[in-house]
């Protein structure tokens, strides 16, 4: 249920929750929220209330403290389980509890804090997140060659070589500066996305990060020239498809509108299946990356949090460092093999006449053996 549909005196108490303090009033406990957690706030609010309204228990003139009971709950998260992973059921509830707290907070809710853990607790995967695992180089290859193919395309097709210079560079630089698809899609030209020297940087502010932490991170110098080439022809060939020139929205799709998420998400996750047989979904490009760190350069594993804007490492190592067991595992496997190729290369070249004495034949060690008797 939309904000706009709920209950006058739920929508005031949320207005008045999401208001900053002046003299004399105090701020509500929403107004240093970020978009991104007010937001999935209110779709969790907006669930609750769509789940009332649906089993005929939503009272439009009831406090919205006096409509959750223990039974109601216990229903409602029943109803989630069935149509939702373990983890978005989890993420919904916490965000549920959040709102309660801001928008009755006269109230005493510790009473959800042991459903939220719990449901925490036992949240799984939906997905196998290691068996869609690449490399990070592989993936920055795969835009740097997507953009070169659109740069040899001589079909005189301008929209769909225009549409592969911008996947290719949206995949590039997602796992330069692997941000929150909220942040992704919001890239504005001159507002997120800056020009500084020889090199382009994103920048978020505070309000705008799901963390409350200003987020800047700088693309790498030889992404400069295809960003320019972008910006120039193909971001201009896409948006003469539709009507809102004055966009400042980096990522057009082809009817010449910005592009949305499900349109970004599709577009990554079928690249990268066509190269690498696997579909890799943009929320998993932070885990690649923070794993690629930790594989690759361990000494500066401190900088993972950085690099995905969190505001402690614990965050980074629980949730987005996948596969560093697994590259142990491949080290380990790798470094015996390798000690067993050059044993066999030992053996082979002592056989092969490292020594003048002639390697008997089978026949030979055969008498051999009949002669020692039982010492043979």
């Amino acid at each position: 249920m939309k904000v706009e549909n709920w209950p006058a005196l739920d929508r005031e108490r949320w207005e008045a929750a999401e208001k900053a303090g002046a003299f004399l009033r105090h701020s509500g406990l929403a107004a240093n929220w970020s978009s991104s957690r007010r937001r999935i706030a209110e779709q969790a609010y907006g669930q609750w209330l769509a789940w009332l309204d649906r089993e005929g228990l939503l009272n439009a003139e009831m406090p919205p403290q006096h409509r959750v009971t223990p039974e109601r709950l216990n229903a409602f998260i029943s109803e989630l389980q069935g149509r939702l992973s373990s983890y978005s059921v989890a993420m919904m509830v916490g965000a549920l509890k959040r709102m309660l707290d801001a928008i009755a907070p006269e109230t005493d809710w510790s009473w959800l804090r042991p459903a939220c853990a719990n449901l925490k607790r036992i949240a799984r995967p939906s997905r196998n997140r290691l068996a869609h695992m690449v490399e990070p180089k592989q993936i920055f290859e795969l835009g740097l060659s997507m953009m070169e193919d659109a740069k040899r395309d001589q079909s005189g097709h301008p929209m769909r070589v225009a549409a592969r210079a911008r996947d290719g560079l949206m995949i590039a630089m997602l796992i330069c500066c692997p941000i929150r698809m909220a942040n992704l899609i919001q890239i504005e030209v001159g507002v997120h996305l800056l020009h500084d020297g020889d090199r382009y940087r994103l920048h978020f502010g505070e309000d705008e990060t799901k963390t409350r932490k200003e987020f800047d991170g700088d693309l790498p110098p030889i992404l400069t020239p295809y960003v320019e080439w972008y910006l120039r022809e193909h971001r201009a060939i896409l948006l003469a498809l539709g009507e809102e020139h004055s966009t400042r929205r980096l990522w057009i799709d082809r009817w010449g509108t910005p592009m949305s998420e499900p349109a970004i998400r599709a577009q990554i996750k079928f690249h990268t299946g066509n190269a690498f047989g696997r579909s890799i979904w943009p929320h998993l490009f932070r885990g690649i990356a923070a794993t690629g760190v930790v594989d690759e350069a361990p000494e500066q594993v401190g900088i993972t949090s950085d690099l995905l804007g969190h505001s402690n490492f614990q965050t980074t190592a629980k949730h987005y460092v996948l596969a560093s067991a697994t590259r142990a595992h491949q080290r380990v496997q790798s470094s015996f093999l390798q000690a067993r190729k050059e044993a066999l290369e030992r053996l082979r070249n002592r056989s092969t006449g490292s020594d003048n004495m002639e390697r008997p034949t089978v026949r030979h060690r055969i008498r051999i053996v009949r002669k020692g008797g039982s010492h043979g």
